[in-house]
């Protein structure tokens, strides 16, 4: 039966007050306005303004009170205190231009920090009082009453257009640092110096000599993976930083070959998927990577097992779903398997790596995003190049979406190539102007002029390799990866000409860079295939006789002996009570402290744990001298919202009740 005029009314819910109304409206726009990550980063733009403002408040009073009417700006430098917190006043827009001109002319940085300080200021003002200030600027210059968002006012769009023509600047007058694509062949670089650094043998091995060389380990066998998986994936360092093991799975390809893959899911990945109201295929985020023998250098799916390998002996456990594919790593070398790298971190690795691989290029956190994209879309092989339906999909954009974005990462690369000449005296030229990356030379059979630099390039290689063994009566380092080198050169040429070229056994040299074998797969198998397994058929041997005790790093660490953090808010001293009980299972802590072996926090482990275990203590002991109540500790202790000072004055009563009693 239909529903009636007056049943319809009676149906309704009674009308709320404008306070709640206005409340709900907030908090619907919170939830679903902007997406998590953009709320994220506009919280981190306000913090650093609150900050700035604050140095600069702090320098003027100083000033004040050293030179005492010096200031005659017309500033009030208690009403410029509160220009970005509460309402906006008159000297709000001068706050915002000298936070701007903080970050984006005396630290230089560029377009997106003015995008990103000017959004974000704009977003607090505009939901500030619900919506009061949401509109164009004005001041009434005799009350000093605004009205309007003061991101808005015309001196701060002119100053951010400013910023972005400062941006587009080319060449020696640019004062801007350009974050640059990683190529294939800085890919070959990074891996080159760190198969020298660290070769796969030695991390396949599972073998340390020492705390130093552990660490020396895990670095390179981190960073190989990471470096592949965000050049495959095209992730920027931040996501790549939030793969975790529940994102990880196995399978197979189809009949008939049945090749195995590493399955990866996306789930943290910035974009149009994560849009909301987006209800696109569940898979549009699910990867299957599959080995690339042929490019050694960006095979995720071998360096990402090699690296679980290693990761997974050394946490001396099998991987839990919340575990993270590349985990925080202490200073001492302690992984913590629960915490993700810090994108920091990663960008320090990054320099690392291209301070040691001699690359001079300017990496950020979309490098491997934009190289990754550019070489499957121009630099691969002829014949696995990939459309743009492909690079779309595997770079999670939306279709009719983000055009400017794939115009910047891939045309605008494709036609500087294009219309480039800086290799005009380069004897072999590509001419990618005839041809799609010039695939027209490519197809050609190789010329006489290309055949005798080739036999050249061989002939000088041989004599210096024979030069040092004769001097030196065997193989060096040098040597042997010379020879290595050669072998590959060779196998490229036999490939092109279809000349079998081998090497001769005589000669003690080491396997060709990152070679691995063709996984083995059996067609008749149903049975799901897994990561290559990790059950160490080698174990970390002892410190070496000549560590220093007094070096952190000179010693293997204690599998599962770990202390996470408890965070900087008012609770951390609740959470450090509770590792002492009952441990933190969430965060890699499985065995309670207060069960702890002697041997997980002295001797050298006290390097590493010592300090910590003793501060959870002494938080637990004097937690049980006040009967356990939380009222009764915090009201005896009001520096418990901060651990530092809580544990000082836990100390300095303890040591006045220890005088008092003698």
């Amino acid at each position: 039966m239909p529903k009636t005029k007056a049943t319809r009314s009676k149906s309704k819910a009674a009308t709320e007050d404008s306070r709640t109304l206005r409340a709900k409206k907030a908090a619907l726009q919170d939830e679903f306005g902007k997406a998590k990550k953009t709320k994220e980063n506009y919280k981190g733009y306000y913090d650093r303004g609150i900050r700035i403002l604050k140095d600069i408040v702090a320098q003027r009073r100083k000033q004040e009170k050293q030179n005492p009417g010096s200031l005659t700006d017309g500033i009030d430098t208690n009403l410029l205190e509160k220009s970005f917190t509460g309402k906006p006043n008159k000297h709000s827009v001068y706050a915002l231009e000298l936070y701007l001109t903080q970050k984006c002319v005396v630290e230089e940085l560029g377009q997106s920090t003015a995008d990103g300080i000017h959004g974000a200021m704009a977003d607090y003002w505009d939901r500030l009082e619900g919506g009061q200030y949401n509109g164009e600027y004005s001041l009434d210059e005799e009350t000093g009453k605004v009205t309007g968002n003061p991101a808005r006012a015309p001196p701060i769009v002119d100053f951010v257009k400013c910023i972005k023509n400062k941006s587009r600047v080319k060449g020696a007058a640019a004062t801007r640092n350009h974050a640059e694509a990683t190529t294939f062949e800085d890919m070959q670089q990074f891996m080159e110096w760190s198969q020298l650094e660290c070769s796969h043998e030695k991390l396949e091995s599972l073998k340390a000599k020492d705390g130093k060389d552990l660490v020396h380990m895990i670095e390179h066998g981190l960073m190989r993976a990471f470096l592949s998986s965000g050049f495959v994936l095209w992730t920027r360092n931040f996501e790549t930083c939030q793969i975790q093991e529940r994102d990880l799975s196995t399978g197979k390809g189809p009949a008939p070959y049945y090749l195995p893959y590493l399955g990866v899911f996306l789930d943290n990945r910035k974009g149009w998927q994560k849009k909301q109201g987006y209800d696109g295929p569940l898979e549009s985020n699910h990867y299957q990577i599959y080995a690339q023998k042929d490019t050694p250098e960006i095979d995720m799916f071998d360096h990402v097992h090699r690296w679980r390998t290693l990761y997974r002996h050394v946490l001396g456990r099998e991987f839990e779903p919340d575990d993270y594919l590349f985990p925080y790593i202490s200073s001492n070398g302690t992984i913590h398997a629960k915490k993700p790298m810090t994108h920091d971190h990663a960008q320090e690795l990054i320099n690392k790596f291209a301070l040691g691989a001699k690359i001079n290029k300017t990496f950020t956190t979309h490098c491997l995003r934009r190289g990754g994209s550019q070489y499957r879309f121009m630099f691969a092989p002829i014949g696995r190049r990939w459309s743009l339906s492909i690079i779309r999909w595997w770079g999670g954009w939306a279709v009719g979406e983000q055009v400017d974005t794939l115009m910047r990462y891939l045309l605008d690369s494709l036609q500087s190539y294009e219309t480039g000449h800086g290799d005009a005296l380069y004897p072999f030229r590509t001419e990618p102007h005839k041809s799609f990356m010039g695939e027209h030379n490519a197809l050609q059979p190789p010329s006489t002029a290309e055949f005798r630099l080739f036999g050249s390039q061989i002939l000088t290689k041989l004599d210096g390799i024979v030069s040092q063994v004769q001097n030196a009566g065997q193989p060096s380092r040098i040597a042997t990866q010379q020879l290595t080198d050669l072998a590959v050169l060779m196998q490229q040429a036999s490939v092109s000409s279809r000349i079998t070229v081998s090497t001769s056994s005589s000669v003690n040299h080491t396997s060709a860079p990152y070679h691995h074998p063709l996984p083995q797969t059996n067609p008749d198998s149903e049975s799901t295939p897994t990561l290559p397994s990790a059950t160490p058929t080698a174990s970390f041997s002892s410190a070496s006789s000549s560590s220093d005790e007094n070096d952190s790093t000179s010693f293997v660490p204690i599998s599962g002996a770990i202390i996470p953090g408890v965070g900087k808010d008012s609770q951390a001293w609740k959470r450090a009570i509770d590792q002492w009980y009952h441990g933190d299972p969430a965060q890699g802590l499985r065995v309670a402290l207060k069960d702890w072996p002697l041997s997980w926090h002295t001797g050298k482990m006290r390097l590493k744990t010592g300090t910590l275990y003793s501060n959870r203590k002494l938080l637990a002991e004097e937690y049980e001298r006040l009967g356990c109540d939380d009222q009764r500790f915090m009201e005896t202790y009001p520096e418990y919202t901060k651990i530092t000072p809580l544990l000082a004055a836990i100390r300095q009563r303890n040591g006045l009740v220890r005088k008092n009693s003698s």
